[in-house]
């Protein structure tokens, strides 16, 4: 029984700034055997997402840096992962602005932590399935395809070997763009992430891993296979089929 549950039980961040608060609750629930690790803010918290994957983030609000909404904002179209938002805030404003940025419950605190745990399972039903980070996990493809992939520079479009579209937003154009313009060569992910995020901003190589994970996931969705973008250890991404700039 102890065995199934260590299986199933999600997996789970604590990203809280106060150290008491986040040693007592990664304590709790450890103790009720939950696989978790917890970081004080949002930088530290991209850098553990890009090496550890978690099916449910506890997010503190009042984080140094960034703040919890943005990061919620950043997670909201991951569909595998499930934020609850912790905050003293508890005006409707701030709960309401926490649901918005793509929260699956605002606690108020302080918390109790027996409800939290109450909250995990109540919303963790969707994924008891052992699930994992996109980004990291090969989808297979509905059918071999040996075209070019096409990018679409004036409307922001990709298009897939068999003609399926998809419009990109800003950054995912840019990202594909300097790929494409590799040609299959490796291009570095910090090149990437300060060309995207700017290079003033401390997260942008840790945002990059969750753009390029939310991408893969559109065009798993609309293409019925997966992105041909490899991870080169220690060097970036390379776009490994044949592409066509528009």
């Amino acid at each position: 029984m102890t065995s199934h549950l260590h299986v199933t039980l999600p997996r789970i961040a604590v990203v809280e700034d106060d150290h008491d608060l986040r040693d007592i609750t990664l304590e709790y629930l450890r103790a009720h055997g939950y696989p978790v690790w917890g970081v004080g803010s949002a930088e530290d918290f991209y850098k553990r997402l890009a090496v550890d994957a978690i099916d449910v983030v506890v997010l503190d609000i009042g984080l140094p840096g960034e703040d919890g909404i943005s990061v919620a904002r950043h997670l909201s179209e991951l569909p595998y992962l499930t934020v609850i938002i912790t905050s003293a805030r508890s005006a409707l404003d701030d709960r309401l602005a926490g649901l918005k940025a793509g929260a699956d419950r605002y606690l108020v605190k302080p918390i109790n932590l027996t409800e939290l745990i109450a909250n995990i399972e109540t919303i963790g039903r969707r994924s008891a399935q052992p699930v994992s980070n996109p980004a990291a996990e090969p989808i297979k493809a509905e059918k071999s395809t040996s075209g070019p992939w096409l990018l679409a520079r004036q409307d922001w479009r990709l298009t897939s070997p068999d003609g399926k579209t998809l419009d990109l937003t800003a950054r995912e154009f840019y990202l594909l763009d300097y790929l494409f313009e590799a040609r299959g060569e490796a291009v570095s992910r910090i090149l990437i992430a300060n060309k995207i995020f700017g290079a003033r901003v401390l997260t942008g190589s840790e945002r990059l891993d969750v753009l390029l994970a939310r991408l893969r996931k559109k065009c798993a969705t609309t293409f019925g296979q997966p992105l041909p973008i490899k991870t080169v250890h220690q060097v970036g991404y390379a776009f490994t089929a044949p592409v066509v700039l528009e």
